[in-house]
């Protein structure tokens, strides 16, 4: 229904003021609802005037589910009473429902205080049908017969949500992916914008992550409030799940996400998602009856980047400090972290490749400080990603001023060439066991193939080699070989690993590449490498003349050990 009106005179305005907006006399009261708009005010005594913020039209197998939540506010100086009305809804048959209120609704409202107050019915009909009106009406019940006055209607026709599978039409309730919006039901001072959509295992099967930046846009602190977040692909509804449970308080232009996660196994089933404010009733055996009412819909055309960055993603420079995302604190201010290797190493026993990354941990900070637990992921060229495997280690702080080094392996197919990277770093303690990107930027596999051995943070160089050969008498090998090899071991800068740190691995191969004899040397522990000269023993059935000296490091991954080889010399 419509309501008509017409200024003429001042006394006409006053005496229909019950009925119009008390916020605005140029808002019209059939004015279409939508999100952009304020809500207007209605005066329904001296005192309240009320707001619709919901209205539930929805069709169930129980029968039609119809509910309301009206916000009073008390413009007067007093405390007053809620005044015991009858709240009706009319459909546009001409069809009144009587509203049950919920036991939960407050009986008075303080001055300038805003309140909601929630009513509900269920009626047995299975057909479809609108809502046009909200009205409130004053019943006498104890003369006969009973009488009514009707104190104010107000159109609701604009405001219905027909459930989970309805969809929105109003223009501006229909945002794309690049939109900022906000939801002025909840409140109008924190601004959300989309920033990623990606899709992530959990133990309960892959699910697809939601990521929106809120901002608080006003001049005092707020709370983010509760929202839901529903996937939709044609007539399917995917229950969203929020992330985050904790409250969530934004000062003053601050900024924080808040992530959902929908029950589908890729974001390209996904279509639109639908936001969604939460109401709940309770009826006189004190059960609760929880709707949501649908609020904007946002396009997922155009949606293709899993993750939008505060900073653009640009190529890294090794051993440079990596930007973090500012709004993160898994990572402290003071902890500053840099990849200083990325190279590529074969495994043992064929069938694959590690990408192999190591990072630098320095804490500038005057105190010891725990290691900072973060995990990776490695984009290849064709879009396909890597969970990295962090080094297993026992180091759990960080000493002030002393970096310390960890790596990551990423087990990818033979094929693999190491060009066009992207690396990602996650946060996957915020929300466990889901992870958020921090920092990410393209980078490359880097060649280090030089007389400085690439076992950073130690540069290792061989000085000079020596082999003495001799013939032995008697049973066995024919000839004994002693190997001896100068090596010259240096520390970059102050650093410390553990002693589960990639290793060196020394091979010595024939003529017909056989290997005579190898060993591994450890850079930590007691037995660890150091400058000097080691000397190898071994024997053959036949006399070299030449010998190959591989250097290769070598790291264990969940796959078994994989080696890069770093250098080769003829002996």
């Amino acid at each position: 229904m419509k309501i008509h009106w017409k200024k003429t005179t001042i006394m006409f305005i006053l005496a229909v003021s019950l009925v119009i907006p008390s916020a605005s006399f140029h808002v019209a009261a059939d004015e279409k609802y939508s999100q952009s708009y304020t809500l207007s005010r209605y005066q329904l005594t001296e005192s309240l005037q009320v707001d619709v913020k919901s209205v539930l039209n929805e069709p169930t197998s129980e029968g039609t589910r119809i509910g309301a939540v009206v916000r009073y506010y008390n413009a007067g100086e007093r405390l007053v009473g809620i005044p015991e009305y009858e709240v009706r809804v009319k459909t546009n048959e001409g069809l009144e429902y009587i509203m049950r209120p919920s036991q939960a609704n407050a009986r008075n409202i303080q001055p300038k205080e805003t309140i909601e107050l929630s009513y509900f019915n269920v009626v047995d009909r299975y057909d479809v049908f609108a809502l046009d009106e909200l009205s409130w009406s004053d019943v006498d019940e104890f003369v006969y017969p009973k009488q009514e006055k009707r104190i104010i209607s107000l159109p609701i026709a604009d405001l219905e949500w027909k459930g989970e599978k309805a969809n929105l039409s109003d223009p501006a309730q229909i945002k794309q992916w690049q939109d900022t919006f906000t939801i002025p039901m909840l409140t109008d001072k924190i601004q959300y914008q989309p920033v990623s959509l990606n899709e992530q295992n959990t133990p309960n099967g892959i699910k697809t992550v939601v990521g929106f930046l809120a901002t608080n846009t006003g001049d005092k602190p707020i709370s983010v409030p509760d929202f839901r977040i529903n996937g939709k692909s044609g007539n399917k509804v995917y229950i969203g799940e929020r992330l985050e449970q904790d409250e969530l308080i934004l000062d003053p232009g601050e900024k924080n996400y808040v992530h959902y996660a929908i029950p589908v196994k890729s974001k390209a089933e996904l279509k639109n998602l639908t936001v969604l404010t939460p109401e709940d009733f309770v009826g006189e055996d004190k059960t609760h009856i929880s709707y949501t009412i649908g609020r904007l819909m946002i396009n997922l055309l155009g949606a293709t980047n899993s993750t939008r960055l505060l900073s653009p993603l640009g190529s890294y420079e090794l051993n440079k400090p990596i930007q973090f995302d500012p709004i993160s604190q898994l990572i402290r201010s003071d902890i500053e972290v840099s990849m200083v290797d990325l190279n590529m190493s074969e495994s043992a026993g064929g069938g694959f490749k590690a990408v192999v990354a190591k990072f630098k941990l320095l804490n500038k900070s005057g105190d010891s400080v725990p290691v900072p637990s973060f995990q990776t992921v490695l984009t290849i060229a064709n879009g396909k990603k890597f969970s990295g495997t962090r080094q297993e280690t026992k180091v759990e702080t960080l000493i002030p001023n002393i970096s310390y080094v960890i790596y990551y392996t990423f087990v990818v197919p033979n094929s693999e060439t190491g060009e066009r990277l992207t690396m990602e770093i996650l946060d996957g303690k915020k929300v466990e066991p889901y992870n958020f990107t921090i920092a990410a930027f393209k980078t490359k596999v880097v060649d280090t193939s030089d007389n400085t051995l690439a076992f950073y943070p130690f540069q290792v160089k061989i000085n000079d080699t020596s082999l003495q050969r001799s013939f032995n008498v008697g049973n066995g090998p024919n000839y004994s070989y002693k190997l001896g090899i100068d090596f010259n071991v240096k520390l970059q800068d102050e650093i410390v690993v553990d002693q589960s740190f990639s290793k060196l691995r020394l091979e010595v191969a024939d003529a017909s590449n056989r290997i005579m004899t190898s060993k591994v040397f450890s850079f930590a522990g007691e037995k660890k490498l150091v400058t000097g000269t080691e000397l190898l023993t071994f024997d053959a059935d036949t006399l070299e003349a030449t010998l190959t000296l591989r250097l290769y490091e070598v790291i264990d991954t969940p796959f078994g050990e994989v080696r890069r080889l770093v250098q080769t010399l003829k002996e």
